[in-house]
C-alpha cells in the first residue's frame, strides 16, 4: 500500500529545486545515515565559522531528523526570515525484529508519523505544506514548508 507519492533521486530534485537560493544544511553529522551524503552536498551551518552563513541570510534550509523522533534545529528555526524554506528529510526508523522475521514495514503506521509531521510544522506556524517519499535514498519522507513569521 502506498501512502505518498514518489519523488526523484534527492540528488537530482534539490539542486534544481533550490537552485539560486542561499541554502545550508544544519548539523548533517548528527543527522540519520541514510541522509548524511545529500545533507553534505550544501554549505553547513557552523558557529564557529565566520564565513558560514547564519539562518537569518538562508531561503532554505535543509536537515535530516528521525521520522518517529524528529530532533529539529529549533535555534536555526527561530532565527529564519518570513517566506524561509524547510525541506525536512525524515528517516523512518528501522525495526530490526521485523526485519530478520520477513515482515513487511507497517505503511500505515509510517503515514501516521508522516501526517503527524505536517500536523507540527503547521502548529508551529509554517504553510505551504509538502511531503513526498525520495525513491533514492529509498524510504526517506521529504516535508517542505514555508515560515510564516521570523524568531
Amino acid at each position: 500500500m502506498e501512502v505518498h507519492l514518489p519523488c526523484p533521486p534527492l540528488a537530482e530534485w534539490l539542486p534544481v529545486r533550490l537552485a539560486g537560493l542561499k541554502v545550508a544544511a544544519w548539523a548533517p553529522r548528527k543527522a540519520p545515515r541514510r541522509v548524511r551524503s545529500t545533507l553534505l552536498d550544501w554549505p553547513t551551518l557552523a558557529d564557529d565559522d565566520p564565513d558560514a552563513p547564519t539562518p537569518a541570510q538562508l531561503d532554505a534550509l535543509l536537515f535530516g531528523t528521525w521520522l518517529e523522533r524528529p530532533n529539529v534545529p529549533e535555534s536555526c528555526l527561530a532565527a529564519l526570515r518570513p517566506g524561509t524554506l524547510i525541506i525536512e528529510l525524515a528517516v523512518p526508523r528501522r525495526r530490526i525484529v521485523r526485519g530478520l522475521l520477513g515482515i513487511d514495514p507497517r505503511p500505515l503506521a509510517r503515514a501516521a508519523a508522516s501526517q503527524a509531521r505536517v500536523l507540527q510544522w503547521l502548529a508551529r506556524g509554517y504553510h505551504q505544506p509538502e511531503q513526498w517519499e525520495s525513491v533514492n535514498p529509498h524510504g526517506v519522507i521529504v516535508t517542505l514548508a514555508r515560515a510564516r513569521h521570523g524568531g
